[in-house]
């Protein structure tokens, strides 16, 4: 069984190929914006217009030669951003995104080629990018033998060029696919704004306040770059940091989510969480620093990161319905408090008299719903 995996380094290309790459994602902005524009305008004159990806990409030759500089990039990158552009008006007409924006120069991350007949070799120390030529890089890790790629990004970050190989390889937890699951060997998880969650053993995990702790740098940084003059030296200076900062706690939150989905992932059979829609607590947050919280504990990636770990060792995560009511319910008895509010942390059930500390008595109820669904399964 395979399984789909991304390979990031870092690469330190010299500085003719740095200015081919800033050259590409240039290229590669105006491909997108422009036929963007192009759908936008034709789907005004015909409310019926359906994007077609492959006739746009029959446009780009006659397209380069109105931009003649855009045949000194890599022609499989520009085709690329109109896939990416017909992925984008595919998503908002199945509703699952929002209508595909105009990219900036300043959030230019980067692009996307194929390893065509082994157009893209890596050496260890070296890989060979199309048109980049041979560029030096360094890796942490080794990648194996049977893991095949096919396509390529070349992704900015501040300063630093970092190369990621999208493809599959051999799933290496055979042991765990052959072995049966246990439903004893289960935990259930509560969602909790005092820390990540809590599980039905009673335990909390901690998310650390990363962005908390860096709002009064950010302030600052942010600060010193609305006042430098638009365009200048300095404001450009300015705003790499500021992006070098965000950066910094992006990557702080993803190690730690990633560590502690990995342990998870590694004990347990089942996990049981609740069907929460984020995205929605958010926009409906009346309060700015309730919402600036629930954004910092990153919720939902930590779930999509638990998902394909468990994915991979042939587990499983089992959501049930965000209306049950995991908090009121007595998970000695079953008894519902219907009175039970958000403010009220510690309660005492009415009818079988045991004391209940909120959180862990949801994260109770929340597995032996799971369990439930699972035995009618």
């Amino acid at each position: 069984m395979k399984i789909k995996k991304t390979y990031k380094f870092r690469i330190y290309p010299k500085p003719s190929q740095k200015e081919l790459i800033e050259k590409t994602l240039g290229c590669v902005r105006q491909v997108y914006n422009d036929f963007l524009a192009m759908c936008i305008e034709k789907h005004a004159e015909n409310p019926n217009f359906k994007i077609n990806k492959y006739d746009l990409i029959k446009m780009l030759p006659e397209y380069k030669d109105t931009f003649p500089y855009l045949k000194e990039v890599d022609s499989i990158a520009l085709q690329q951003a109109i896939i990416h552009l017909h992925t984008a008006y595919t998503n908002f007409f199945r509703h699952n995104a929002d209508f595909p924006k105009f990219k900036k120069k300043k959030n230019d991350h980067g692009y996307t080629t194929m390893n065509i007949n082994s157009s893209v070799r890596n050496n260890g120390n070296e890989i060979q990018i199309p048109k980049l030529g041979k560029v030096r890089c360094v890796s942490s890790f080794n990648i194996p033998d049977d893991f095949s790629f096919t396509t390529v990004s070349v992704v900015k970050s501040g300063h630093a060029y970092f190369v990621c190989l999208n493809g599959e390889e051999e799933n290496t937890f055979v042991e765990d696919l052959e072995r049966a699951l246990d439903s004893n060997n289960s935990i259930g998880l509560d969602f909790s704004m005092s820390s990540l969650f809590v599980d039905s053993n009673g335990n909390s995990a901690e998310m650390p306040r990363f962005y908390q702790d860096a709002l009064e740098k950010l302030a600052k940084l942010s600060k010193n770059a609305s006042r430098c003059k638009k365009g200048s030296k300095n404001s450009i200076k300015a705003y790499e940091k500021l992006r070098k900062l965000q950066q910094h706690i992006a990557n702080q939150k993803k190690d730690y989510l990633h560590k502690l989905s990995y342990k998870l992932a590694n004990q347990y059979d089942y996990v049981f969480v609740e069907d929460l829609d984020i995205k929605s607590m958010q926009s409906k947050a009346n309060d700015i620093k309730f919402g600036r919280e629930l954004s910092d504990r990153c919720y939902s990636m930590f779930l999509n990161f638990l998902n394909y770990k468990l994915e991979w060792r042939g587990k499983k995560l089992i959501k049930i319905n965000r209306y049950y009511p995991s908090s009121k319910t007595c998970s000695h008895c079953g008894y519902k408090n219907e009175n039970l509010t958000l403010s009220t942390r510690q309660w005492i059930c009415p009818n079988c008299g045991t004391h209940h500390n909120r959180d862990i008595n949801a994260a109770i109820n929340i597995k032996n719903e799971g369990l439930r669904l699972l035995a009618l399964n």
